[in-house]
């Protein structure tokens, strides 16, 4: 396979680094590529929009992505005044992500009633409006797979793809290993879809979001996966609550040793 670029989560540093210290302990590191997650209200604002710009040049890493909190994005809410507040919210991001140079958006969906038909519409409903509001202005929004959210198999990859919006996904190593599906079905389904990816290893028990290589996950597998599904982007490094940088830095050695084994037996 092609040399993929490995970049790494702000989300990796939380709790511990605020988001724009996160951005510049990336560039230190020497991820030349980050995906933002922003992780406050006052975080999706203009003036913190500058703050990041700033960050990011003076570091020199290049924004993939913006990851959104589930919990400011109700786009599928029927109260008239949280879905405005929701969609007003939604375009300072879009003016953040455009600032930033960022390709795209990493979202959940919905985390509850998906046995409800009239809910799941409301979202279907806001997945487009977003979708179509962030081509707009150049960006691809990405549904991403979570085990305890909307999107968890290629059935409902196949459900988001009919909408015939300019919609991409995000597909997540961890979060198929917490789920019955197979992995390499997600990436086939998601196909040329897929703008971005999340790594980090899985196992039945014990800590969640672990080490690249502290699970049972087929690397080779998942590798080869988004080769055949053309894709090109970024690698993105998402562990939870790294403490020792070097986690962060064996992970990356990790995945560059199984890229180079997987292209020598391509």
């Amino acid at each position: 396979m092609a040399q993929p670029e490995i970049g790494v989560s702000t989300a990796a540093f939380y709790p511990a680094y605020l988001t724009e210290d996160a951005l510049t302990a990336a560039g230190e590191l020497g991820f030349a590529v980050v995906e933002v997650f922003l992780q406050s209200r006052e975080e999706y604002t203009s003036d913190f929009g500058k703050i990041l710009d700033q960050r990011r040049r003076a570091g020199g890493t290049r924004v993939h992505s913006l990851h959104l909190h589930n919990d400011f994005f109700e786009l599928w809410s029927p109260y008239p005044r949280m879905l405005h507040e929701a969609r007003e919210r939604f375009h300072h991001t879009l003016e953040i992500a455009n600032r930033l140079g960022a390709h795209a958006l990493t979202w959940h969906g919905i985390r509850f009633g998906f046995k409800n038909p009239a809910f799941v519409a409301r979202f279907l409903d806001g997945v487009a409006w977003a979708a179509e509001q962030a081509y707009a202005t150049g960006l691809t929004l990405c549904i991403e797979n979570v085990s305890w959210c909307y999107l968890r198999t290629p059935e409902q990859v196949h459900s988001l793809s009919a909408l015939g919006v300019p919609l991409g996904f995000t597909f997540d190593s961890f979060q198929a290993g917490e789920t019955p599906t197979d992995p390499i079905a997600l990436i086939q389904t998601m196909g040329p879809r897929l703008t971005t990816v999340h790594l980090a290893d899985y196992a039945p028990v014990g800590p969640r979001h672990l080490p690249l290589g502290a699970g049972v996950l087929d690397w080779s597998a998942i590798l080869h996966a988004l080769d055949d599904a053309g894709y090109r982007g970024p690698l993105i490094i998402e562990l939870a609550g790294v403490e020792d940088f070097s986690t962060l830095k064996t992970s990356r050695a990790f995945i560059e040793q199984q890229i180079q084994r997987s292209a020598s037996t391509a």
